[in-house]
């Protein structure tokens, strides 16, 4: 059962009454979680912080964006919009600077840590090249920048507000269908033409592009779709090269599901699905979760992608 607890500008922390409607979004791409919940009226002082917890696993954890009460003839409201604490990163700049080679824990320390997030995967990588803050860039930007050139995916701050510099992390394995989570609707999306075949890279000056990036899985199933890469213009190619790959087959292929009760908590896990007409589906991860709570019941729209892109 879903519970919030408040913490307003004192420190006090205040146990919520049950909310009267909740939306929760949860997506890879987008860097912060947003919430947006209305409980009857309470009288408190000016609040920062909201937690959502689920059968006590917290599920949301964030700051207060926008606090309104509101008074109607029948009855009186105080409604939040909140961000995980992903804004705090995003809605802070970066001084401009240039650093040589920064290291993973450099950058945390510098960008991350001030605002109180915690990273579980902190480990000695070095950025391959001098790393540029230009004027207007957010914390998040910097994080993100390094995140993408060492490892090659963007860093993800989980529900829970611990940071993973490499990424969505795995969790529990979730099937749904048959023996699983039930679901009133379901659709599978094929965009074969969101798919790289290959990247085809230059590595000299003067040359042709003659080094190939293939994506074996892509071209087993006949997609023929390739790009060209300068990796003179770049201090990373192959990791460049990856990226165009993976975001397209990222892109290719998702499962769509509505799922009634709250699965949030969910995102990153493995994903298995047996369904009577689409059949077995597996090597799958929890990309995205909509949550939404209203006076006629609750329900989790579950977005499914591939967990591995084939590419070599």
């Amino acid at each position: 059962m879903l519970r919030c607890v408040w913490k307003d500008i004192k420190g006090r922390e205040i146990i919520t009454p049950y909310p009267l409607t909740m939306s929760v979004s949860v997506d890879e791409k987008v860097p912060a979680d947003s919430l947006n919940v209305e409980f009857p009226y309470v009288e408190t002082d000016e609040l920062c912080e909201i937690t959502v917890l689920n059968d006590d696993r917290t599920v949301f954890h964030g700051i207060v964006d926008e606090e309104e009460k509101v008074i109607y003839r029948d009855g009186e409201y105080l409604r939040i919009s909140a961000r995980s604490l992903a804004a705090l990163l995003l809605d802070n700049e970066a001084m401009p600077c240039v650093y040589d080679h920064p290291t993973a824990g450099f950058i945390y320390e510098r960008y991350v840590a001030p605002f109180g997030i915690r990273c579980a995967d902190l480990d000695d990588a070095v950025s391959i090249s001098e790393q540029t803050i230009a004027k207007g860039a957010s914390c998040w930007s910097v994080l993100k920048n390094f995140c993408n050139a060492s490892y090659a995916t963007p860093p993800r701050i989980t529900s829970d507000g611990v940071l993973y510099m490499k990424g969505l992390q795995e969790r529990e394995r979730i099937r749904f269908g048959k023996g699983g989570v039930s679901y009133l609707r379901i659709s599978e999306l094929n965009k074969r033409s969101a798919e790289l075949s290959a990247v085809r890279v230059k590595t000299e000056n003067p040359g042709n592009y003659n080094l190939c990036v293939s994506n074996k899985d892509a071209q087993k199933r006949g997609i023929k779709r390739e790009r060209y890469l300068n990796a003179l213009l770049s201090d990373s190619p192959m990791r460049c090269a990856d990226m165009m790959l993976r975001n397209g087959a990222d892109k290719a292929y998702s499962l769509k599901l509505r799922c009634l009760g709250c699965l949030l908590g969910a995102e990153g896990s493995i994903a298995e699905l047996d369904d009577p007409v689409l059949g077995e589906r597996t090597e799958l991860y929890v990309s995205s979760l909509q949550y939404r709570l209203t006076a006629n019941g609750e329900y989790t729209d579950v977005r499914l992608k591939r967990r591995n892109s084939l590419c070599g």
